[in-house]
């Protein structure tokens, strides 16, 4: 089997296996669905609310077009939200659906109050069709960040989970989410990064908008990890 191919299952595989770390567990007994219909624009958002008595959870999801965001709140893991996306816009477009839908959470969910976690997943989404702007975020900054070594593909302080979480929120690759929050008078903040993956920037599928940065296809870079957000009140002074 040649690198590439090798590459490619690698990625199914990894896939794979986050999506079973999120969405573990089988779904049944449900209750009836609260289903609204929601004005974006030209378009309708469908908002679903769905009780699943069998994991003890309940699921906020929106769609419009070729766009699904879910919220996963579980009894078990209370103030910890799961957060699920299918979407080929950007982050900035996805704003009007991620307001809605935290909007729905934060106004119905019986534990929103003490909601302090959010799990992303991971930033490398095995989807061509998906853009992958924290992933490219990620790479860039640590190309550009001193603290990070190109030819080794590592940190120079040898902490590399440590090191994309400061470079995470010094660089700021998640803008759109820090609008989102403050909207409902939260910050959010990068909190952890763990199974960090790095590979030279020419085996990247971003590696053209890269190189007009200055990167070389020899540079290994950080480009996915399994990311977590947290997220607390803003004290108004």
């Amino acid at each position: 089997m040649n690198e590439a191919k090798q590459q490619r299952l690698f990625f199914r595989i990894l896939s794979i296996y986050f999506l079973l770390l999120v969405f573990s567990g089988g779904r049944g007994n449900c209750a009836e669905p609260n289903i609204k219909s929601l004005p974006l624009g030209k378009d309708d958002a469908i908002m679903v609310v769905k009780h699943d008595i069998s994991d003890n959870e309940t699921v906020y999801s929106i769609s419009s077009k070729d766009c699904t965001i879910k919220l996963i709140a579980r009894n078990s893991e209370i103030g910890v939200i799961k957060q699920w996306s299918q979407c080929t816009a950007l982050l900035a477009d996805q704003i009007p659906l991620l307001t809605k839908i935290y909007a729905e959470f934060f106004s119905k969910d019986k534990n929103a109050q003490i909601f302090r976690t959010l799990f992303w997943g991971r930033l490398e989404l095995d989807n061509p069709n998906v853009l992958r702007e924290l992933s490219l975020r990620l790479a860039l900054a640590s190309h550009k960040s001193p603290g990070w070594d190109g030819k080794r593909g590592r940190p120079k302080n040898g902490d590399i989970n440590g090191f994309v979480k400061e470079l995470a929120n010094r660089a700021m690759i998640y803008p759109e989410l820090k609008e989102l929050f403050e909207g409902f008078h939260k910050r959010i903040q990068f909190s952890c990064a763990e199974k960090v993956l790095v590979l030279k920037a020419e085996k990247l599928p971003f590696f053209d908008q890269l190189k007009r940065q200055g990167v070389k296809g020899s540079d290994r870079l950080p480009f996915d990890c399994m990311a977590w957000f947290s997220v607390s009140a803003i004290i108004e002074k």
